[in-house]
């Protein structure tokens, strides 16, 4: 089998596994918490095998992503206590309004 390769976190793929620090697969990566154009990395979201739904697991518990795995420092049972992730639907103050009418408000981000 060939060496995996560490990537970065904007090159990581969907469904790779999410591995403990004992080498047990827990879940697959679902999508990446992060803003790209700010280069902030928030976590890894990922499908929890028996748990049922989403959790993000924090940068912080992230050791090493590579192109066959993303692995946490941590057992299976503290990344049970990972918060679930819920979407988030974020605004920005930017300009709004139609025509001449415009004015500065809340718009809906695209991230």
């Amino acid at each position: 089998m060939a060496e995996e390769t560490e990537v970065s976190w904007e090159a990581v793929t969907a469904h790779i596994p999410v591995e403990t620090l004992d080498g047990k697969d827990i879940g697959k990566v679902v999508e990446v918490a992060g803003l790209i154009d700010q280069d902030i990395f928030h976590g890894i979201v990922f499908a929890h095998h028996t748990l049922g739904h989403n959790l993000l697991a924090p940068a912080d518990n992230v050791t090493r992503i590579t192109d066959r795995a993303v692995y946490l420092n941590c057992d299976d049972s503290a990344a049970q206590a990972f918060e679930q992730f819920t979407p988030m639907k974020i605004e920005t103050l930017g300009v709004r309004g139609i025509f001449k009418w415009k004015h500065l408000g809340w718009t809906k981000s695209d991230k």
